[in-house]
């Protein structure tokens, strides 16, 4: 995926400009995009995917039209300012905007679908362990903390690169910063 700018304007109409393409309106047409954005809000923010669905669920009969306005909410929540930080990066990241909303704090899908929670697919433990080697903790001083071996540290952080696609703790940093993997920090 290329790199995605998205906009709202004041009529409330989604826009969105692909890096090196012209400023363009999202249209119900946009069927391979919306099925990408719909399929990362799917993966990586579960609870905003259940709410988006359950909003356009009496659009159901007419599919393609339910996930353009969902995938549309989606963007109007979270990317709608005109900045020069980049919304989707080249590998699909998505980097939210604090969006105003007359409704913030009143919606009841407030911190659902605006500002939404990344499911990074880790266990419980893994989150545990890699949280701690974000906060720059060593292997012996996790393994003391949580009664176990080095050696099970160590293979915890392996399969924990391997879920989320990262090679090493610069790249896991990085990734758990721009998804907010551990909250503000």
């Amino acid at each position: 995926m290329r790199p995605i700018e998205f906009y709202t304007t004041p009529e409330g109409e989604v826009t969105l400009r692909v890096i090196g393409e012209a400023e363009r309106q999202l249209k119900e047409t946009d069927y391979d995009f919306i099925q990408a954005i719909l399929s990362a809000i799917r993966e990586y923010y579960p609870q905003a995917y259940e709410a988006l669905m359950e909003q356009y669920s009496k659009t159901l009969p007419n599919k393609s039209y339910r996930d353009y306005l969902a995938v549309r909410r989606f963007i109007k929540c979270n990317f709608g300012v005109y900045d020069n930080e980049i919304d989707v990066d080249g590998n699909g990241n998505f980097h939210f905007e604090f969006v105003s909303c007359p409704l913030r704090g009143e919606c009841k899908y407030d911190k659902i679908l605006c500002q939404p929670q990344f499911d990074s697919k880790l266990s419980e433990r893994q989150l545990e362990i890699m949280r701690l080697c974000y906060d720059g903790v060593s292997d012996e001083q996790i393994a003391e903390r949580l009664y176990i071996s080095i050696n099970t540290v160590a293979n915890h952080r392996k399969a924990s690169f391997r879920k989320l696609g990262v090679h090493s703790m610069a790249e896991f940093n990085r990734y758990a910063a721009v998804n907010n993997l551990f909250g503000n920090k």
